[in-house]
């Protein structure tokens, strides 16, 4: 029931909150802002999830954990992944950072901004301006952020990652959710395709959403993609990026697997398949 996920979601929010309170109170927010400002600049992520001649790009994911399989501890540490996922053509590759059931760390963001040089997108349950400092301190080009927060704290988060030259990405599940992003100055919105309760697949679910998207905004599919042929499907509903994270890990070879979802993502087949008007 949408109490039932709404409470869930609180709950969740809750323990985010109080893990952020807990390393500011052994590294203070004036520290973190410190690390922040003598970090790197972030990179350009925009322009590579839009690159010329691709109509859909890959955004590779570290993960340690899944909602369908419960440990991918042993699958390689996070920048050996990354840089076979950077060498297979992936645009960016996203870190699981949250502790909660994902068994992420800030150390894996580290890791990863250490082995490639692709932009790198930060993967966690944001709820506190530390966090997003935070972030960039350990070097992250975008943060994902959750439609599900409060309209004025979302906007607050939005306005705190692009005032420190990260883009923010925000995810939403319904046609709400992705207005509310808009209005709030959203402007990179990451689509679930999956049903919160039955982890299903709803290819609808994510054409729906979209369309109510403005052309500028960048569309990226969030969970589904289990090979090339999802990335056409997805493309011919508007996409213009697929999150990759459990099937790209559980694959054989990591690297041949995103080069063919890049691949998929630049077949002439899509040119005239793409929403965005032509340049």
């Amino acid at each position: 029931m949408a109490i039932d996920q709404t409470g869930r979601f609180e709950q969740i929010a809750a323990q985010a909150r109080a893990a952020a309170d807990q390393r500011a109170s052994r590294v203070p927010l004036r520290r973190i802002k410190e690390m922040a400002r003598l970090a790197p600049g972030a990179r350009e992520a925009r322009q590579v999830l839009r690159a010329p001649g691709c109509t859909v790009s890959v955004i590779a994911e570290v993960k340690r954990s899944t909602a369908t399989f419960a440990d991918l501890s042993g699958c390689g540490a996070p920048g050996v992944l990354a840089r076979f996922y950077a060498a297979g053509g992936a645009a960016c590759v996203s870190v699981v950072t949250g502790p909660r059931g994902a068994h992420g760390s800030l150390e894996d963001l580290d890791d990863v901004r250490a082995a490639v040089e692709v932009p790198v997108l930060a993967n966690d349950l944001v709820v506190t301006p530390y966090q997003v400092h935070e972030a960039r301190a350990h070097g992250a080009d975008l943060l994902m952020l959750d439609a599900r927060l409060e309209p004025l704290v979302l906007q607050g988060l939005i306005d705190r990652v692009h005032s420190l030259g990260m883009c923010a990405v925000v995810k939403v599940r319904t046609r709400r959710e992705a207005l509310t992003t808009i209005e709030s100055g959203g402007r990179i919105v990451a689509i679930s395709a999956r049903d919160p309760d039955t982890l299903a697949v709803d290819r609808a679910r994510f054409e729906q959403v979209a369309e109510v998207l403005p052309a500028e905004v960048i569309r990226i599919v969030a969970g589904g993609v289990r090979g090339p042929h999802d990335v056409m499907d997805f493309a011919r509903c508007g996409a213009d990026v697929v999150l990759v994270g459990e099937a790209v890990i559980r694959s054989t070879d990591p690297q041949q697997f995103v080069a063919e979802l890049v691949a998929a993502g630049a077949h002439p087949s899509l040119l005239h398949a793409t929403h965005r008007e032509a340049p």
